[in-house]
């Protein structure tokens, strides 16, 4: 039993330290990722400029595509693959360290 949480304590911790590079990439302050609902509104805000289009994601149904589309907007704006956003939305304990500690500049990010 202390295994998985030390595991998921360890998954926690990497995804929220590869969150920090990302904010810190995007010209963001590092600890701005630390805040949960903050840090959403503030990734909206960088890719949508608005982060009230973060509450499209209270809609229901409507919020899976919402999920996924910023996942590939993100991974997009770091010069990345929508498969990669796939990831980012899936798996987001694995994918923001490797955009975070990789080579991925952040490019613009004003998606369309």
């Amino acid at each position: 039993m202390s295994g998985i949480i030390a595991a998921a304590l360890l998954l926690w911790l990497a995804g929220t330290a590869g969150r920090w590079r990302c904010f810190q990439k995007m010209g963001c302050r590092g600890w701005e990722a630390a805040v949960p609902v903050y840090r959403t509104w503030l990734l909206f805000h960088e890719l949508y400029g608005s982060g009230r289009r973060m509450l499209r994601l209270l809609l229901p149904l409507y919020n899976v595509y919402i999920y996924l589309r910023y996942g590939a907007d993100l991974a997009l704006a770091f010069n990345r693959g929508a498969w990669f956003g796939l990831g980012l939305a899936l798996l987001p304990c694995l994918f923001f360290p490797i955009l975070g500690f990789g080579r991925a500049v952040y490019l613009d990010g004003s998606a369309q």
